[in-house]
């Protein structure tokens, strides 16, 4: 099967950094600092550091992976040589259900946050159906729409954090970082594994690294954007640490709103109201990425056409969204999202990688015995 991409569909190396943020940074960013906290409290900074080490490795693992294999440069078409079409198969599909997933729990996730925080007796259908439109118009355009949405989600994006945190400084009580070292090393661990979820989303480049011009010289964009996200959660959550007491913290749902609420600026009121609603077109973009290496997916792997796909994918987020009104049944399935996309990066990414490495001197060793 040729899967050879026009030159006209790809996208330059530098661009890669804006899909890579806006699946990295998703609503988790707003309350990921009562999660990190739980086993190594204020010294879960150090956690933050260690994941996003494991992370810049995976990448760098993910690289390796699609520049060894020649003719393979996408995830579908190395499951399918790799472990044959029955097997392979099954990979492909669990990796296209992996990005529908989790395109559904961002989406939800996001209609939770409206719900809670802006229109609590909303008929939230409309919203569901104009959100999905969104999606849809941006993935039935390729590539180039969803990066370009991405790059305006992550220009909006750091337009609210910059002044959140100039804002936040005369509130701050630096001694509540005191002291440095208070839990083990086992503690700060399993807060490390708690951190990894929310960096969840760098994965896409195991189907968008084909369509980027001379995709080694991405490499360096990549680690790049992640060195950044590494940045933009350690700060986030040290102002969270200096801002609340732990017993706060532990107790607070949404930290990062918290803060925002507080706020006063002249002319503006209920700064939170509008942080989350400029964070509209930041789930638009994220959801449009997930969706968009899901079709990428199925019509490799199983030669659906992506529209069709499309459509089928959106319109079953929106009935699960309607079904689903349980917030404990939300916070399963996250849960569920955040077991399975850990596995997925750190067991079957090294995995599939030692496999095409063995596989590449083996048959070294037997062109060399012929």
């Amino acid at each position: 099967m040729n899967n050879e991409i026009n030159e006209k569909y790809k996208i330059s190396p530098y661009l890669i950094i804006f899909p890579l943020y806006v699946s990295m940074v998703g609503i988790g960013i707003l309350f990921y600092q009562r999660t990190v906290i739980k086993h190594a409290g204020y010294n879960a900074w150090i956690s933050v550091i260690l994941a996003g080490i494991s992370i810049h490795i995976l990448v760098w693992m993910i690289y390796k992976l699609l520049s060894t294999t020649k003719g393979e440069h996408d995830i579908a078409t190395i499951n399918n040589k790799l472990f044959g079409k029955v097997l392979g198969s099954f990979f492909n599909a669990a990796i296209v259900l992996y990005f529908v997933f989790g395109a559904f729990v961002k989406f939800k996730v996001y209609i939770e946050l409206i719900q809670v925080w802006l229109f609590p007796s909303m008929n939230f259908l409309y919203i569901s159906i104009v959100i999905l439109l969104l999606v849809y118009y941006a993935v039935s355009g390729g590539i180039r729409t969803v990066t370009g949405i991405a790059v305006w989600a992550t220009m909006i994006s750091f337009v609210t954090i910059i002044p959140q945190v100039l804002l936040a400084f005369p509130y701050l009580h630096p001694l509540n970082l005191l002291p440095l070292w208070n839990h083990s090393i086992s503690e700060v661990l399993l807060s490390s594994k708690d951190m990894a979820f929310n960096f969840l989303g760098f994965e896409i480049l195991l189907l968008f690294y084909p369509f980027v011009k001379t995709p080694e010289k991405s490499q360096k964009w990549a680690h790049l954007i992640l060195f950044l996200v590494i940045l933009l959660y350690l700060v986030i959550l040290v102002l969270a640490f200096m801002f609340f007491t732990e017993e706060q913290l532990r107790h607070t749902i949404w930290p990062t709103l918290n803060m925002i609420g507080i706020f006063e600026v002249p002319l503006l009121q209920r700064l939170e109201y509008i942080a989350i609603s400029l964070w509209f077109i930041k789930i638009v973009a994220g959801i449009a990425v997930y969706i968009w290496a899901a079709c990428r997916g199925t019509k490799i792997a199983f030669r659906i056409r992506p529209r069709l796909f499309l459509a089928m994918s959106l319109i079953s987020i929106g009935i699960l969204c309607e079904l689903i009104r349980d917030h404990r049944t939300v916070e399963k399935l996250s849960a569920i999202y955040s077991v399975v996309g850990l596995y997925f990066i750190y067991a079957y990414i090294p995995l599939v990688l030692i496999v095409v490495l063995i596989r590449k001197r083996w048959v070294r060793h037997l062109r060399r015995t012929t």
